[in-house]
């Protein structure tokens, strides 16, 4: 099941690029909400491999920045990039292929699962 990002993103409306969403400087509160320091963190250093998600991914780049090619038809032509850097939150879906190239050191929040946003349990009567 993928996260909602209405609800992971709102009240801002985040950048749909090719079915990644990405939100440029979101705030402080909004960061607190989700819980992104308590997240584990990945860094690397420059480099470039190919990546499929194998669950959605949602992530807080701190430092650096990557440029991300999108692999839907394994057609170069109909290959598409973006690049992520420093202040982004972005959610990448389940099953996307991507090449990842880390062009400047990069350091980032991670999580991998459905449950990013707070949900309320129903009251047991």
């Amino acid at each position: 099941m993928e996260p909602n990002c209405d609800l992971i993103f709102a009240p801002a409306i985040p950048t749909d690029i090719h079915g990644i969403k990405i939100l440029r400087q979101p705030s402080d509160s909004k960061l607190a909400e989700l819980g992104v320091t308590s997240w584990p963190i990945w860094e690397s250093t420059p480099r470039k491999f190919p990546w499929k998600f194998k669950k959605t991914e949602t992530m807080y780049f701190l430092e650096g920045k990557v440029k991300v090619t999108i692999d839907d038809n394994h057609k170069e032509e109909e290959q598409k990039a973006l690049e992520l850097m420093a202040g982004d939150l972005v959610v990448i879906p389940k099953d996307k292929k991507v090449v990842v190239d880390v062009t400047e050191a990069v350091k980032k929040h991670y999580y991998r699962e459905y449950e990013i946003v707070k949900s309320e349990s129903p009251s047991k009567a």
